[in-house]
């Protein structure tokens, strides 16, 4: 009885799903996303569109569509970074549970669908977690990491994040019931790992998690990843969002973390060294505080470990062989460059 009118008041809500899509500079994949989520089978949710002042055409897209379906709003806010633009959405939401979607990414026709079944099925879970596949270079390609379907206990929900193959630390492969992040916002001061901090936050909260094995969103891989994009004072946030994780996660978990922070404290300072000494003495005290005991390496590619390895003796060093190796890498890459030129002329 109990079960039958916890979910009577979830069908009578209306909207019972909020769907927020942050939008920055994405014409070119905007359409799609939107699409997806309109081509739902079950009707019944509200698509938050938040501009975050983009300067393509983004924004007539949104209301172009906006004023195709009276279920499509439409919010703008000045540019401040993706954390503070799926704080504007949590704030417009008004259904029972929140997905969150990328903008260029897209969501399956049964998304809802399926999730409201598990949510029947479930009585009324805290939060669901699903597959997803990865779209590359045309190529679409199942990640099937949720291997063990059903209930998640916290425990179960932090490997999931942090283990290898984790399929956890991502806002967009879950959906959440408003009342459990009601009072959790997105870390504003974070360009990296805010979605991996928020869940964690959730997690910490000890909600019911349900996890399906269904792949219901289409992860478009078109950025390339923290170690191997142009160096900006934005990036070192991945270095703070490391650091809340480490500090707030169970320990067993954080010395998972702390190697691949290290590692990133010397990639950060091999880039910084000539322009930015300030900022590679902040980094090397940073990484000085991190030498605790029992940290899990084992995880870790051949040349992190190779890195951290010479850590334990000279952080200098570690940064001048990270150093060399990116100028190695380039000139390499250059050099592969100059031959396809050449073969094509």
């Amino acid at each position: 009885m109990y079960r039958d009118k916890k979910l009577a008041e979830i069908y009578e809500t209306s909207p019972l799903f909020s769907i927020i899509v942050p939008v920055y500079n994405v014409e070119d994949y905007l359409g799609k996303c939107i699409d997806s989520v309109m081509q739902q089978s079950v009707s019944n949710f509200e698509l938050l569109l938040i501009d975050n002042e983009s300067t393509d055409s983004s924004r007539d897209i949104c209301m172009h569509w906006a004023k195709s379906d009276a279920r499509i709003k439409v919010f703008s806010q000045k540019k401040k970074g993706p954390a503070a633009t799926k704080n504007t959405g949590l704030q417009h939401a008004t259904g029972t549970y929140v997905v969150f979607v990328d903008s260029d990414d897209y969501i399956v026709p049964n998304l809802l669908k399926i999730v409201l079944s598990t949510i029947e099925e479930n009585n009324a879970p805290d939060v669901i977690y699903f597959n997803y596949s990865t779209l590359q270079h045309d190529e679409l390609r199942e990640n099937n990491l949720i291997l063990n379907p059903g209930r998640l206990s916290t425990s179960q929900a932090y490997r999931s994040q942090f283990m290898v193959g984790g399929y956890g630390g991502f806002a967009w492969n879950k959906v959440f019931k408003r009342d459990q992040i009601r009072e959790k916002q997105f870390n504003e001061d974070l360009f990296y790992l805010e979605d991996s901090v928020f869940v964690s936050e959730v997690v910490n909260s000890n909600p019911s998690i349900v996890a399906i094995r269904d792949s219901l969103y289409v992860y478009r891989q078109r950025k390339a990843s923290i170690t191997h994009v142009r160096f900006s004072t934005q990036k070192l946030t991945y270095v703070k969002g490391m650091d809340i994780l480490v500090n707030t996660v169970p320990k067993e978990y954080a010395t998972i973390l702390i190697p691949e922070k290290k590692f990133a404290e010397i990639d950060f300072a091999a880039k910084v060294f000539l322009q930015k000494y300030s900022l590679y003495k902040s980094l090397k005290r940073s990484f000085d505080n991190d030498l605790i005991v029992n940290e899990n390496r084992t995880m870790l590619r051949p040349f992190p470990k190779f890195i951290l390895k010479v850590s334990d003796y000279s952080f200098g060093l570690a940064v001048s062989f990270f150093a060399l190796h990116d100028i190695v890498k380039q000139f390499f890459k250059m050099l592969h460059l100059n031959e396809k030129s050449q073969g094509q002329s």
